[in-house]
This record gives structure tokens, C-alpha cells and sequence, in this order.
């Protein structure tokens, strides 16, 4: 439990600075472990060494910012964390088999064999500016986002938690699978409360920004069909940008009750420029 505690702090650190320079001191004062310890452990969760991960998350999240922006392939090189483009264009081609360049070109190709015909029943986004959430947060590593892991991670929440937990409840999607690993694909439970707590632990603020809202209704089993359906919306429908930040999913209805799957309703928010 300890180690896992440890690996999740870290995960949340380097997550959120991963385009940085990040200390041995600082791993060890956030995991209370030993760099050497810390790095054991990681390895032997993720089979890959805390450089690699932060290394993939450079990556990943240039490629991302390649295809949802417009912005210059050089700025981006800077905001993920590289030296000079350079560097970012020699790394990025070792890892991909194509260059920066190549993937803003042809950017569509990603989401060829993922999205499918748009349905003519399906809705529209409603275009929504979201104020920020203060949130308690459970990190895991999924495997595609595979639904089961989710709910185990939200009955687990449910069970342990001690204080009163409001319907403030959210999914993160932090990763892209088109582009990043689908087996380590990073999923963040963020749960709101109807009471103020003294703890800080794994505390944080969630939303704060305009979004794309699209809305999934009935079991989880299903939702990857409205995310081809949302993709296809954005490349063929739709004029926004869509930004590199996490997908929020909104449970207004499921996860933490008992009602029918058939029931559920899940807002889908696309973080947009």
C-alpha cells in the first residue's frame, strides 16, 4: 500500500512537470523514499524507469499538441520540455518513425480506423465554460482505459472513504491511446465534497476552462462508440480547436450509485481552445 501511495505522488509530479528539470530531491521529499527505492518500485510497476516515462510523456504530448494546434513545431519543442527543435525532431522520429512534421500533415490518419459515420441523431456539443473544482484524486495506470479497472478504482473510493462525498464525481482521460501507449494509458478518479476536509492529500483543482460537452447515456461498455462519434464531429462538423489538456468525463449519473447501467448519463467535456 505504501509503495503504491509513493508511485501514485510520483505519477501526479511528474505528470504535471514532465516539460522540466525535476530533482532527485524533489521525488524523494514528495515519496518520502529514497531515489534508489523510488526507482525500484517504478520499475518494477510500470517496466520502464522514471527518464523513459518522462521521456514518453515529452513525446506524447508534443504529438498531441501537433495535431489538436497550430502552433509553431519549434514553440512546441520548447513547451514539452526540449532544448531546440532539433533535439525534439530526432527524438520524436526515433520514437515514432516519422517527423513532427510529417505527423501535423498528416495528422487525419490518426483517427482514420478509430472514428466511424456520423449519426444524424446524435447531438451536437454545447459549448460550456466550466468553473474550477477543488477535487481529491486517485491516479491509476489502465490498460485502454479498460472499463473494469475503472470501477474497481470507484468501488474502492466508495468503500474506504470516511467523509461524505458529493455527486462532484469525474473521470480524467489523460492520455490519447491513438498516440500513446494504450497499456499505460493514465486515468485520474476526481471526486468533489459536500463538506470541507482538513486533509490535503492528493488534493487538487480540475476544470477552470471551456469545453466541448457531448453526453453519453447507458453503461461504460458502450461509451467508446460515442467517442468515435465526438471525433468524427470535430474533423468533419466542427471549427474549435481541441486542446491537449485531459478529457473530462462527468458522471452526472452512474459510478458511485446502484441505478441500472441502461441509466447512466456521462458528460463527455472536450477541453478547447
Amino acid at each position: 500500500m505504501l509503495e503504491l501511495e509513493c508511485v501514485h505522488k510520483v505519477l501526479l509530479f511528474i505528470g504535471e512537470n514532465y516539460n522540466k528539470q525535476i530533482s532527485i530531491q524533489q521525488l524523494e521529499e514528495i515519496s518520502n523514499y529514497s531515489y534508489r527505492n523510488i526507482q525500484r518500485i517504478f520499475k518494477k510497476i510500470f517496466n520502464e524507469t522514471i527518464g523513459e516515462f518522462k521521456t514518453r510523456l515529452k513525446l506524447e504530448n508534443g504529438h498531441k499538441q501537433l495535431i489538436y494546434s497550430d502552433k509553431e513545431i519549434s514553440d512546441i519543442s520548447i513547451d514539452v520540455g526540449y532544448e531546440s527543435n532539433q533535439a525534439f525532431s530526432k527524438a520524436f522520429k526515433i520514437k515514432y518513425a516519422y517527423t513532427p512534421k510529417e505527423a501535423r500533415l498528416n495528422k487525419l490518419t490518426v483517427f482514420t480506423d478509430f472514428i466511424q459515420k456520423n449519426d444524424t441523431n446524435f447531438q451536437k456539443p454545447q459549448i460550456e465554460f466550466h468553473p474550477e473544482q477543488i477535487v481529491k484524486t486517485r491516479l491509476i495506470v489502465t490498460d485502454d482505459y479498460e472499463n473494469e479497472t475503472i470501477n474497481d478504482l470507484w468501488k474502492e473510493i466508495y468503500s474506504f472513504s470516511n467523509e461524505k462525498i458529493s455527486t462532484g464525481f469525474y473521470g480524467l482521460i489523460i492520455d490519447q491511446p491513438l498516440i500513446s501507449l494504450k497499456v499505460k494509458s493514465r486515468y485520474e478518479a476526481c471526486f468533489a465534497f459536500s463538506i470541507e476536509t482538513q486533509k490535503k492529500e492528493n488534493v487538487k483543482s480540475i476544470l477552470g476552462r471551456k469545453y466541448a460537452k457531448y453526453t453519453h447515456l447507458g453503461s461504460y461498455s458502450t461509451i467508446l462508440e460515442t467517442y468515435r462519434k465526438i471525433y468524427f464531429d470535430w474533423i468533419y462538423n466542427q471549427t474549435f480547436k481541441i486542446d491537449e489538456s485531459p478529457i473530462v468525463e462527468h458522471y452526472q449519473i452512474g459510478r458511485m450509485n446502484t441505478l441500472n447501467s441502461n441509466e447512466y448519463k456521462t458528460h463527455i467535456l472536450i477541453p478547447i481552445k
